[in-house]
């Protein structure tokens, strides 16, 4: 019987980088969705369309920021609860977010990312599916 991969949404508007973390993700096994801006994203899950059991937000992006999109989300009880690693190329947001701000971040990566770095931290959160043994 296959184990039911966990779904991650990632939320960049840079999409090499974007598609740089869904490879590493879909390669350790992660069911992975990527969403160009954020309020594509938050469409995608008030439509229940995802489910996913973590997220990847980069909070620089045109339109919505990823501090807009966290705040919407923290006041959707349905989405609340999603766990969220924030990715940022800007150290200083990076240590505000690490010093515990009201955006509670289950993480927070700096760019580019590192795909250890990367799967370490996803692990911690949300660990992979076992392979599967035919």
């Amino acid at each position: 019987m296959a184990t039911a991969r966990p779904l991650i949404l990632v939320v960049d508007d840079d999409e090499t980088m974007r598609d740089a973390m869904v490879a590493v993700l879909e390669s350790a096994g992660y069911e992975v969705i990527g969403a160009r801006t954020a309020t594509q994203a938050l469409s995608l899950l008030r439509s229940g369309a995802a489910k996913p059991a973590l997220m990847l937000l980069d909070l620089v992006m045109p339109g919505m920021s990823g501090v807009q999109f966290r705040a919407a989300q923290l006041q959707d009880g349905a989405l609340a609860t999603i766990p969220v690693i924030f990715v940022s190329a800007f150290p200083n947001t990076l240590e505000a977010l690490q010093s515990g701000g009201q955006l509670h971040a289950a993480a927070v990566l700096g760019k580019p990312v590192d795909a250890r770095d990367l799967l370490a931290v996803v692990g911690r959160l949300c660990p992979p599916p076992e392979p599967s043994v035919a």
